[in-house]
């Protein structure tokens, strides 16, 4: 269902939205919030599948407004705000900026591949940006933070917090500094009773310049958040040995173990599990996992009538997964063969649904089932 936010951005002209509105399915937000939930370290729970029933039953193509505010407590409010805030901007950029391909950031300087000296170096102090993110074709480097508020006055001062974070990374190679475009997105929420009544959603985003990098070291910085990506996505749906050996593979500095972390890595991939889904021919084979409203499901295989006992039970239980064949072109480093896979044109059906990064999101129960595994 399609929800509408005011939209305004900064530079205007840059704008990837012509009008005062921007457009989310809700589908969409709840796929980002899927991927965000399972990619940022933490307990993976199931915020994502609350949204829709949180909304005012007003129809497509209608505002995006809550029907009571994020909780009573400052607390609370905060932490929902700020959750739901990350669902909308990832949506947001995943659509209007084609981004794809995201790498958390914590409080630390992230190497995406230390044998190069390819890393993410801090600034200055203070939280970092949500993300380091790029498209499929391997381009578009981004640097994004993502705000919800309540501010009665507008997004405005949640929007320059945003900016200061953004600003606290340079990504360097070799001591140089990339060019990135750095973006920052508010998001105010609306709200049928108590609170403002317009959602906004407010956006600020030049590129900054940086030194020229051979062709090898763009690859390889592509490359390495990419694993990071793959390797944040697939540790809690119950891989974590792979994901840690593209973790290894990435932080290598020594190029002999770095060729003893690689053989290991692809004898874990061959050796995972593979998934398929029933009556699904657009995606490749899959590794990945169960996920409902309580968390992945890792314990056990979750056999096709268990599956439909989830969706019964209004669990929404989806899987998600990652196409093999790309975790191998990530481990062996082929930056062509990752775009080649990347930007081809998928035909996804009514119920599968991709990211252009590999990754698809299956909602399972009657009509959809998975096979294969342990």
């Amino acid at each position: 269902m399609t929800r509408t936010f005011l939209h305004s951005f900064d530079p205007a002209g840059a704008s990837p939205i012509t009008g005062t509105t921007v457009d989310l399915e809700v589908s969409e937000i709840e796929d980002a919030g899927i991927r965000e939930v399972l990619q940022t370290p933490g307990a993976a729970y199931g915020a994502w599948s609350i949204l829709d029933a949180l909304l005012t039953p007003t129809g497509i193509g209608t505002p995006f407004i809550f029907k009571e505010p994020l909780g009573q407590a400052r607390e609370v409010k905060v932490a929902l705000s700020g959750l739901f805030g990350r669902f909308v901007a990832r949506a947001y950029l995943e659509r209007y900026f084609n981004l794809s391909i995201f790498a958390h950031l914590g409080n630390r300087t992230i190497d995406l591949d230390r044998r190069r000296r390819v890393k993410v170096a801090r600034l200055s102090r203070g939280d970092l940006p949500d993300w380091i993110a790029c498209a499929a074709n391997l381009s578009s480097l981004t640097v994004a933070e993502a705000k919800g508020c309540h501010d009665v006055g507008g997004p405005a001062k949640a929007l320059d917090r945003a900016w200061t974070q953004a600003g606290r990374i340079n990504v360097t190679v070799q001591g140089r500094k990339v060019a990135i475009k750095r973006i920052a997105i508010a998001t105010r929420w609306g709200i049928v009773a108590a609170g403002p009544t317009e959602a906004h959603l407010s956006v600020r985003d030049p590129i900054d310049e940086g030194e020229p990098i051979d062709p090898q070291e763009k690859n390889a910085l592509f490359i390495g958040l990419l694993r990071l990506h793959i390797a944040n996505l697939i540790k809690p749906l119950g891989h974590a040995e792979l994901a840690a050996a593209l973790y290894r593979i990435t932080h290598q500095p020594f190029a002999r173990r770095l060729q003893d972390d690689l053989g290991r890595a692809r004898t874990l991939l061959e050796a995972t599990p593979i998934r398929e889904v029933e009556k699904a021919t657009a995606m490749g084979e899959l590794i990945g996992g169960i996920v409902t409203r309580a968390g992945p499901i890792t314990e056990a295989d979750v056999a096709p009538t268990d599956q439909e006992a989830l969706a019964r039970l209004n669990l929404r239980p989806v899987f998600v997964g990652i196409e093999r064949d790309l975790i191998r072109a990530a481990i062996d480093a082929e930056p062509q063969a990752v775009r080649t896979r990347l930007t081809q044109t998928l035909n996804p059906d009514e119920f599968a649904r991709p990211d252009r990064a590999g990754g698809w999101i299956v909602p399972l129960g009657q009509e959809r089932r998975i096979r294969g595994g342990a």
